[in-house]
């Protein structure tokens, strides 16, 4: 049962843009979210800015829900094996290439019919990068479109399409016939004689029979110029497809593994792509980064031209954050004429207000809160808000279990000595203190205390403020509202 009347589950179970079962009736736009599309649409390249858990998946998701529903052709990356750390340019139009070949393969396979669009010479390129670009995850999407087909079929939609494959697509699906890459091809209405004509274009000194086991490392050895024109090519056959537009979206570059999350990787990995800014200017393609606060001004300061290649900021104000709740209350609501809201869940004003303090401008975090005080309710009695007692203990329990090193991803370099430091800023016991005061709290020198106030300024734990107090002595301000509100709330040591 749960815990709340009107709520048919616990809506904040979820933290994440792919677990979502409805993204679109929960999410809400942020602020710069039509002009974002609106500069996708035309073709000008843009990075997504954000800190964590401000939603930068979700609205790269909902952007490339979007995107499809118009002339625009969107393509969505968010996985990065492969690809060196550092001089990777080739390796990232590589991954372009065969994420817009697979697209466009997709979009044939529901409708073979605009294959007669295309002339010889974009039938033989396509056949060509199909061979290429041929992988085992771009048989596993393949597959996975065959089963819609035989779905839509099966449910008797699009009559007309696939007459002449459905015996091919149902051996497929049923794992009769393998998927190649000439099953593919065959599957969309492509021929043998075409792949001939569209390597002979490309690359006359490869041989047919080497082309499909080409690792992308030796794909990408090819040299950008010639990857660039191939790239060039998947755009002209989008375009010939009858799209306006194409769309390339990377998502969680710094959420790779291989980056681990530290920002100075994240600017090598992505800088030699968002250094091009000749790619980033193609024609009828754009290209739609998405990334941390912190990896953009580290980009900046090596020189990435974003004056050219302008960043739109993901933030959200306290009120955008109550909205964004309740849009998600409402879809977890049973009744929806009277749905249950945040101020229906939390009827103080002060708790709402710390609340969304202690967000931080984070829809994941405000969720995530919301979550915590969900699992302190008592499971007794179904109520029509959230207890005291509830609200407290969840409260703590958020700011003890926070994530905090991912909060400050560019200066934590020693996570056991980064909670060390907050665990003393805790134990100060004061979200403002001098000097001394510190000197006094751990019993040491007043040089000794100067390197504490260093350390913690260093991790980004405390700050110098413009207040001295009354005998001149400089005031140093804890930053973090959670970390403010532990000491409010007695607790001394995160425990870890």
């Amino acid at each position: 049962m749960c815990k709340i009347q009107n709520l048919r589950d616990n809506p904040f179970a979820r933290f994440s843009a792919e677990e979502e079962e409805d993204l679109r009736s929960i999410y809400l736009k942020p602020r710069y979210y039509d002009a974002l599309k609106s500069n996708a649409k035309q073709g000008n390249s843009r990075i997504l800015v954000g800190q964590r858990g401000l939603g930068k998946s979700a609205t790269i998701h909902m952007l490339f829900e979007d995107l499809s529903r118009n002339k625009t052709l969107p393509v969505l990356i968010s996985r990065y094996d492969g690809i060196p750390l550092t001089d990777n340019k080739s390796y990232f139009l590589c991954k372009m290439i065969q994420s817009l070949t697979k697209e466009i393969t997709k979009k044939l396979c529901e409708d073979k019919k605009k294959l007669k669009n295309l002339n010889r010479g974009q039938r033989g390129k396509l056949s060509f990068l199909i061979e290429l670009f041929y992988d085992q995850e771009f048989a596993d999407d393949y597959l996975a479109q065959a089963k819609v087909i035989k779905t839509k079929k099966r449910a008797n939609w699009f009559k007309n399409l696939f007459n002449n494959n459905l015996k091919l697509i149902n051996g497929i699906v049923d794992g009769i016939v393998k998927i190649t890459s000439s099953v593919i091809r065959q599957s969309i209405g492509l021929s043998e004689s075409d792949l001939s004509y569209g390597s002979n274009d490309y690359f006359t000194e490869i041989p047919l029979s080497r082309i499909n086991s080409m690792p992308l490392s030796e794909i990408a050895r090819m040299g950008d110029e010639k990857l660039v024109n191939m790239l060039k090519s998947t755009v002209d056959i989008s375009v010939g497809l009858g799209f306006e537009s194409i769309v390339v979206l990377f998502d969680k570059i710094d959420e790779f593994s291989a980056v681990n999350s530290d920002i100075n990787k994240v600017a090598d990995f992505t800088i030699p792509i968002l250094s091009d800014t000749d790619l980033l200017y193609t024609s009828k393609l754009s290209v739609v980064f998405s990334l941390w606060s912190e990896v953009k001004r580290t980009l900046n300061s090596r020189g990435v031209r974003f004056d050219k290649f302008p960043d739109i900021d993901i933030s959200w104000r306290e009120n955008e954050l109550e909205q964004l709740i309740d849009k998600r209350l409402l879809f977890y609501s049973k009744d929806k004429n009277n749905p249950v809201t945040l101020k229906g869940l939390v009827p103080f004003e002060n708790d709402r207000k710390t609340i969304l303090e202690l967000a931080d401008g984070s829809p994941r975090a405000l969720i995530t809160i919301l979550g915590r005080i969900y699992d302190e309710e008592s499971t007794t009695n179904s109520s029509n808000s959230f207890s005291a007692n509830a609200i407290s203990k969840g409260l703590v329990e958020f700011c003890i279990r926070l994530d905090y090193e991912s909060l400050q991803p560019s200066k934590i370099t020693d996570k056991k000595n980064y909670y060390s430091w907050l665990n003393k800023a805790l134990a100060i016991k004061k979200p403002s203190f001098t000097i001394p005061e510190l000197s006094g709290v751990f019993q040491i020198k007043q040089q000794t205390a100067v390197k504490y106030v260093s350390d913690m300024t260093k991790y980004g734990i405390v700050e110098s403020s413009e207040f001295q107090d009354g005998s001149g002595n400089q005031v140093y301000d804890v930053l973090d509202p959670r970390i403010k509100h532990l000491m409010k709330c007695g607790v001394s040591n995160l425990g870890k």
